[in-house]
This record gives C-alpha cells, structure tokens and sequence, in this order.
C-alpha cells in the first residue's frame, strides 16, 4: 500500500501535478489540511468504499478512505494500485495527449487500469481492468505441453498464475527445470540462451494473446506497462509486435510500451486522486 500527501506534489505551470510522495510521519502529523491519495493492491465498494479484496486481508471490510479521513482530519481518496498507476501514465506519462489509455501491471501478478478522458471509467462492482482473470488459457499452454493450474481468485486457467514474473518463474521451472528468478531467466535470454529464449517465446505467447483481445475490445491509444518486468525493454518490444501482428486494428507505432513511471507510478497516481474536482465522479468520492 503506498499513500501521497499533495503537500509533496509539485505543481506544473497550468496546475498540473508532477512529483509526488511523502513519508509515515507527514501523514500522521500533517496539519489536517492536505489531502491524502492512497494506492492499494485490492478493491472497494463503490457505494460504501469498504475494500472487498485486498493482499492485506485484515482491511478486507474496512472503509479505508473514510476511517482514515476521520483519524487524519483531512481528504483521503483510495483505489487500486493499477487504476493509480494508470492514471499517473494517462495524465503525465506514456499516454499523455491520448485519450484512451489502457495500462497494465507484468510485475508480481498481471493487473490493468482503464482511463478515458483523464479518469476512470466503472463500474457497478469496483473491479475493472483485471484482465489476468476470467479468462481461459488452457488451450495455449496446452500447446506448449503445460497444464493450467488453479488462480488465486479460485479461476481454473486464468493468466495470472503464468503472466507476470512469478509465471515467468513457474513456465521455466516446468520447461527447463531449475529455479531462476525472473531477472536471471531475461538476462539469459538477452544473452541468447536456448531455455530461456522457449520460456520467453511461451511467456510472449501467453500475454500478447490474452493482451488481443483486450485491444481489440478497448482501442487503446497506448498501452504503458509496469510492474518489474517493464524494465524489460526487449521484452516488452517482444510483446508489442505480437499484439500487432494479431489485433483486427492496425497501429504502424508501438502501442505496448515501458511506462513513463513503471517503478513508482502507483504512488504519483494516488496522489492525483485529489487533482481535479471531476475525479470526484470518477472515484465516488472522499472513500
């Protein structure tokens, strides 16, 4: 969970804000006047804004955004870590100037964020862009002689367990044997490994076809990427052209790209949460 006072937000000439951040104690001993954003790996109700899923499972229920307004004696807005990041890349990042920007996490697990017009869009249920799950990739691991395995969210084949750098581990580990970091497995890739170039080719497989149908369905203007397998340069490049190749559209200019701030774009997002009034609308409020 990472959280921004817009205190520590820099403004742009124009209003806009650039770089955020702050520390535990600026939020404890804040003078209750600046507003608080906070990026979380989880999900809220859209009514209430209690979190309904969440990797820290004892805030599971817990109204977060309104208890900690409470406690600090200031504005706290709450959303999803991805719906954060995306925001960051919509407004000052890889998709500033577009429209629609649909950004996507490759890091721990697979996860996305929808923004159009500079805000959200959603929703009845207060999950979007979750586009590691629900769906089924049975059929392509089979091709490569993998079995699916049962995701975290209870889902049967879904990407998440094989789309992000924990799946990259789990597809070498069951190709090649051996247990390589994510890290280890790019960097013999880049160096022209045979294992590593057949769990790469599997990995690129297995996103750029679920990443498809994504496009085809939104027609983003960008697609920015985070999470620690954005880093990845190469790699991303790989998924990009085989998205390309595949969607009903036709982009003669990368559309899958390394987000402007794919290591800290989850903390700049929440921090503009408080940035415009219409974010009021976007977000369901002060939650």
């Amino acid at each position: 969970m990472q959280a921004a006072d817009a205190r520590f937000a820099p403004q742009q000439p124009g209003g806009g804000t650039s770089l955020p951040g702050t520390t535990q104690d600026d939020l404890v001993n804040g003078t209750g006047v600046p507003p608080v954003g906070i990026s979380f790996a989880g999900g809220l109700e859209p009514e209430t804004g209690a979190v309904i899923s969440a990797n820290v499972p004892p805030i599971k229920g817990w109204s977060i955004g309104r208890e900690l307004g409470l406690i600090l004696k200031r504005p706290v807005r709450v959303e999803n870590d991805a719906d954060c990041f995306a925001l960051a890349e919509a407004r000052l990042g890889a998709g500033a100037g577009h429209r629609t920007v649909f950004a996507i996490i490759l890091g721990t697990g697979v996860g996305g964020g929808i923004v159009v017009d500079g805000r959200f869009i959603g929703g009845r249920s207060g999950i979007r862009g979750e586009w590691g799950h629900g769906n089924d990739v049975s059929g392509a691991l089979a091709r490569h002689g993998l079995k699916s395995r049962q995701c975290g969210c209870g889902g049967a084949a879904c990407l998440d367990p094989w789309g992000a750098a924990r799946g990259m581990e789990r597809i070498h580990n069951l190709l090649n044997g051996g247990d390589l970091a994510s890290h280890d497995i790019t960097a013999a890739w880049r160096a022209g490994n045979h294992a590593a170039l057949k769990t790469i080719d599997v990995f690129v497989d297995l996103v750029a076809g679920q990443l498809r149908l994504m496009i085809n369905v939104l027609d983003p203007d960008c697609v920015p990427v985070g999470g620690g397998l954005a880093g990845e340069s190469g790699l991303v490049a790989r998924i990009d052209a085989a998205v390309r190749s595949g969607v009903l559209g036709r982009y003669d200019h990368a559309l899958v790209m390394p987000g402007r701030f794919y290591e800290d774009g989850g903390l700049r997002g929440a921090a503009l949460l408080h940035d415009r009034d219409d974010m009021t609308r976007a977000t369901g409020g002060n939650r």
